[in-house]
């Protein structure tokens, strides 16, 4: 139950839209790693920006999953993870 929550938020970022932003390098080549607490357990998930309009999420250091920025910029994945409650660097 707890997997399928986490896809559902995950796989909802990719239709958020907002402003169009600088998304300069971050130092850490385009990755950020989010940390969350989801019904007691502390789930690590990386978001890197591939430069072509998608975007990988990896949970847990896991299985990968590649999506579609569907013309939002990658900051907008990390701000939509950081107001769901996790803590992103």
């Amino acid at each position: 139950m707890k997997n399928l929550l986490f896809s559902a938020l995950v796989f909802s970022l990719a239709f958020i839209s907002c402003k169009k932003d600088d998304d300069g390098d971050d130092g850490n080549g385009g990755c950020q790693t989010c940390e969350q607490t989801i019904s007691g357990v502390a789930i690590s998930t990386e978001y890197c920006d591939n430069g072509d309009g998608t975007f990988t999420t990896t949970i847990q250091g896991g299985q990968s999953t590649t999506q579609s920025l569907g013309g939002a910029p990658f900051s907008a994945i990390i701000t939509t993870a950081e107001n769901g409650g996790a803590t992103c660097n």
